[in-house]
């Protein structure tokens, strides 16, 4: 799913140093424990100079899945945030071609 956002977002941005993309996967503190595990593996399916980019939180997600609006946990939440750190714009699941043109539209008004 969220390749289905990044990639083409990336495309239209990559030389542009305002924007940068970071993946926040969000795990039940209950499996902390394998986190070497997951972190491994989740890298391996990131390209690595992408790896810095990649922050996993380990932990009662709770609040922030009730502030960011996340109501389904089994779908990718990708948020535009401005220079403040305000949240611009939010999309969910798979990018169509209408919301993905709405990220790209709404990114370009911040620049």
């Amino acid at each position: 799913m969220i390749d289905s956002w990044v990639q083409p977002f990336e495309q239209e941005f990559r030389k542009n140093s305002f924007f940068a993309v970071y993946e926040v996967p969000m795990i039940n503190k209950g499996w902390k424990v394998f986190s070497w595990m997951i972190d491994s593996g989740m890298r391996g399916g990131i390209p690595v100079e992408k790896h810095d980019n990649v922050v996993t939180f380990y932990g009662d997600y709770s609040s922030y899945q009730e502030a960011l609006g996340m109501e389904n946990t089994n779908l990718a939440y990708v948020y535009l945030l401005d220079p403040e750190g305000i949240v611009r714009w939010k999309g969910q699941g798979y990018a169509s071609p209408e919301t993905e043109k709405e990220l790209l539209n709404t990114a370009m008004t911040l620049k």
